[in-house]
């Protein structure tokens, strides 16, 4: 998918005060009139939206706020694909050039809705900047989403034929390749005192899933009980994740249709690990990224530790 820089119709300044005429935003070739309807879009009252950049643990806060939002409905989440009960609004755009196919299915949804985006602060629905409306975003290091990015991208058929090694020297190969992550995730730790945002990181969910599920719990407004605590932990256990099949994105690969999709194929749910980068990458890869990130983590004021959450109790 050839990507371009896009121009916000306007910026969140009431939340975040920073130079955003500099602020690089990428999005498909092409995509004007779409990101012009998402500015726009009308949200319902009690929308909860869950922002990630892909490969950053999206799929596991989906599962667990869907069931949070819906009474722990474990069967309800078994019979049918996430992706129809929490829809990926750029989806049906990305993938067809479909407006109404990214739209349709969130109009569609009973309240409360579940709305899963990868697009950055600037880009969502200027509805959303008025904070009456609950946002749910999660970080990764950048090295282990770029890594599950790439086997994620091998079995849809975008990065069929190319080596892991092949693909992140291209992105390395970028001059700003550690910008678009770095910030999209920084402009959400600014707000992650805000009442309705809640800033997470996989690495904590990993570390501590049961505070996390708390934490996510008082968030929503949907208090549990130790039953349902432990109903939710196995659930949403790597494991369980792996072998259940709504969770894995089957629906998503049913409506990709590149030539070399599923020539070569990749569980949705890999191997969840923490730092499995570094046992795929090369050391030569992770130090030029490293001086990468810094170089960008400094630009804006912040530490990778501070956006994991590493140092928070």
């Amino acid at each position: 998918m050839e990507r371009v820089q896009v121009t916000p119709r306007s910026f969140p300044t009431n939340l975040i005060d920073k130079d955003w005429a500099n602020r690089k935003h990428m999005h498909k070739k092409n995509s004007e009139h779409f990101l012009s309807l998402v500015h726009d879009m009308k949200l319902r009252d009690d929308d909860v939206w869950v922002v990630t950049l892909p490969k950053c643990g999206t799929t596991w806060m989906q599962e667990l706020s869907w069931l949070l939002l819906n009474n722990c409905d474990f069967a309800g989440a078994l019979a049918k694909d996430q992706e129809l009960r929490s829809p990926f609004l750029e989806f049906g755009f990305s993938l067809h050039d479909d407006v109404q196919r990214s739209f349709g299915p969130i109009e569609k949804l009973n309240s409360p809705r579940l709305i899963k985006s990868h697009l950055p602060l600037a880009l969502l629905p200027s509805k959303l900047w008025e904070g009456q409306h609950k946002v749910i975003y999660v970080f990764r290091n950048p090295l282990d989403h770029w890594v599950s990015r790439y086997y994620h991208g091998v079995t849809f058929g975008f990065h069929y034929g190319k080596t892991l090694h092949q693909f992140f020297d291209e992105i390395l190969a970028s001059d700003d390749f550690a910008t678009e992550i770095i910030e999209h995730a920084h402009e959400f730790y600014q707000l992650r005192n805000e009442p309705w945002v809640f800033y997470t990181s996989f690495e904590r969910m990993k570390k501590d899933l049961r505070g996390v599920i708390n934490d996510v719990s008082s968030f929503l407004n949907k208090p549990i009980n130790e039953q349902q605590m432990e109903q939710l932990l196995k659930h949403l256990s790597f494991e369980e994740m792996k072998k259940n099949p709504t969770t894995n994105h089957l629906w998503e690969f049913s409506q990709v249709k590149h030539k070399n999709a599923g020539k070569e194929k990749h569980p949705f749910v890999r191997r969840g690990d923490v730092n499995g980068y570094k046992d795929e990458l090369t050391p030569e890869q992770i130090e030029k990224a490293n001086i990468g990130i810094q170089r960008i983590l400094e630009k804006n004021s912040v530490t990778m530790d501070e956006l994991l959450l590493k140092n928070d109790p």
